[in-house]
């Protein structure tokens, strides 16, 4: 394997540490919510139904709101801290074939990744070429260019995975399919200025930028395993490393101001695709957290074993930095004895991988995987991802969303599941990687679609539904004219009953101004004149619930 465990009672003074921390942590906030329980951060668990989340970043406006890649379709939504839908925008699921990745340049500058459907490929009429994608949204959701990209040889399926964004707002996108896997560089317009993809069988997982301007790679081969690689720039290969061998994946990167970087990944690939078949005695993967310097020279490498809930390998690890400078890691564990999700695994660790805290969280009867992870503004942790059982709508799979506090204390359905820390002790090997260079550009066309409305229930309260925007399912507001100067009028099907107002958002979420409507109004005149050129929300709140309508002024 390429890495040897040190001796037990390390492993067992680690695990001694992480439980003694644990109890400590546990005094502490109990002397804290003693004298003022207002230190407590709120949380939540929210499953959604009625919408599509092919990726789940999540992104923190300055106001609190969430972003996240969830919509009634293809599309994106702007979350209330407390996890409800303050905006809502969707695209026609067409030739657009669902966001692979959304991430900010700035609150307001988004850049996506995903796949371009369109042309036939082969003597099947129903197979058609699948072309990597970018584009970029503001923060409503409004597509400002999108565009795909074609190979020379270009094989069937070669959609983007995630992206990262550069210091002078260049993206990246990376993705595999069939024949090998590929990365793509662009500037802030996606006109394309490198593009590399390679024969072999492996993918990407990351591509960063460093502080002086190169670039870190995270590779994970069919026979080198974990991989590392150093590139310039312009996408030159400086050093290419592999670790853990023969099956490591590597999964994610914290990256330091020397250069040096933190990756995270297992120790084992997946043991069969079959999750109903027990797995072989000698798959026991650990998820690892590997510190290498600017030369890809092993500083450190933890080791985490979570038997018998041995990790759920088909979905990576996400790593970031805490606010407190150290760092956080969210993986799944999988069902003993099967390669089937079972749970969340959080965990705080300090600057040399030693664990600080470790949470999880599960309802019985259900099994969860994560595909993201932010650290809130509060100290709190957000995780979104996929869950499965008997859901409300006879869903088996629906998106959840669920926020810790700064413990990793869930509020309901708190697991604990103990890791053993371990040290491991990988050698590197170099190899060289041989890439198929150059890429034709081309645009993509996207329609608007009006989404089904999505549902939230509260998994913590037998699935309720208080957070359901129920209005949203009446007859919806009507404003002319829109597009507006900055006058128009609301109209109203129903007259208004008590206690209803609106509230206006600029296109970042924040709270412009908010007006109460009289009882049994059934039209309104609204001024936005005062504020610039843009697009902006409306919320209309009433007893009976909860509606949001886009305006534009221009």
């Amino acid at each position: 394997m390429g890495y040897e465990l040190r001796g037990a009672e390390i492993a067992a003074s680690r695990l001694q540490r992480s439980m003694a921390m644990r109890r400590v942590r546990l005094l502490i906030i109990g002397l804290l919510a003693w004298p003022c329980v207002t230190l407590a951060q709120p949380t939540f668990q929210h499953v959604f139904r009625g919408g599509l989340m092919p990726k789940a970043n999540l992104h923190e406006f300055p106001n609190g709101n969430i972003h996240f890649g969830f919509s009634g379709a293809l599309g994106i939504s702007i979350l209330a801290p407390d996890g409800a839908f303050m905006h809502i925008r969707s695209y026609s699921l067409d030739t657009l074939w669902g966001f692979r990745s959304i991430r900010p340049y700035q609150d307001s500058v988004f850049y996506f990744s995903s796949a371009y459907r369109k042309d036939q490929c082969g003597s099947n009429s129903g197979s058609k070429y699948e072309y990597p994608t970018l584009g970029r949204m503001d923060s409503q959701g409004n597509i400002l260019w999108a565009k795909h990209y074609v190979f020379e040889d270009q094989p069937c399926l070669m959609s983007a995975g995630d992206l990262s964004i550069t210091r002078t707002q260049e993206i990246i996108t990376w993705g595999t399919r069939d024949k090998g896997f590929f990365a793509i560089l662009t500037d802030s317009t996606g006109e394309p200025g490198w593009a590399k993809r390679f024969p072999n069988q492996g993918g990407f997982h990351f591509i960063k930028e460093l502080p002086g301007g190169d670039l870190i790679a995270g590779i994970s081969m069919d026979t080198a395993g974990a991989t590392v690689a150093r590139m310039t720039a312009d996408g030159e290969f400086l050093w290419c490393k592999s670790y853990i061998r023969p099956r490591g994946m590597i999964h994610d990167v914290l990256i330091e101001s020397d250069s040096s970087f933190v990756v995270t990944g297992y120790t084992d690939s997946t043991s069969s695709t079959n999750g109903f078949a027990p797995n072989p005695a000698s798959f026991q993967p650990k998820l690892f957290m590997m510190k290498l310097n600017g030369t890809g020279a092993v500083q450190w490498c933890r080791g985490y074993d979570s038997a018998p809930y041995y990790w759920y390998t088909h979905k990576p690890s996400h790593a970031r930095r805490t606010l407190d400078g150290n760092y956080a890691v969210v993986a799944g564990l999988a069902v003993p004895g099967y390669h089937q999700p079972y749970r969340p695994f959080l965990m705080k660790t300090d600057l040399n991988g030693d664990t600080l805290w470790t949470g999880s969280v599960g309802r019985i009867g259900y099994s969860y995987y994560p595909l993201s992870l932010l650290e809130y503004s509060d100290g709190g942790y957000m995780m979104a991802g996929m869950v499965f059982g008997n859901l409300p709508g006879g869903n088996s799979g629906l998106p959840f969303l669920i926020k810790s506090d700064q413990f990793g204390d869930f509020g309901c359905y708190d697991r604990y599941h103990a890791v053993e820390v371990v040290d491991l002790f990988p050698t590197d090997s170099s190899f060289t990687l041989t890439p198929i260079d150059g890429v034709t550009v081309h645009p993509v066309f996207v329609r608007d679609s009006v989404p089904p409305v999505p549902t939230i229930y509260d998994f913590c309260n037998g699935f309720s539904t208080g957070l359901l925007p129920s209005a949203s399912k009446a007859r919806r507001p009507v404003i002319r004219p829109n597009p507006t100067t900055g006058h128009f009028t609301v109209e109203f099907p129903d007259p208004l009953m008590a206690q209803s107002y609106y509230s206006v958002f600029d296109s970042m979420g924040r709270l412009l101004y908010q007006r109460p409507l009289p009882t049994g109004a059934t039209l309104e005149e609204v001024d936005l004149s005062r504020f610039g050129r843009g697009t902006y929300t409306i919320r209309f709140t009433s007893p009976e619930g909860v509606q949001h309508e886009r305006v534009v002024l221009e």
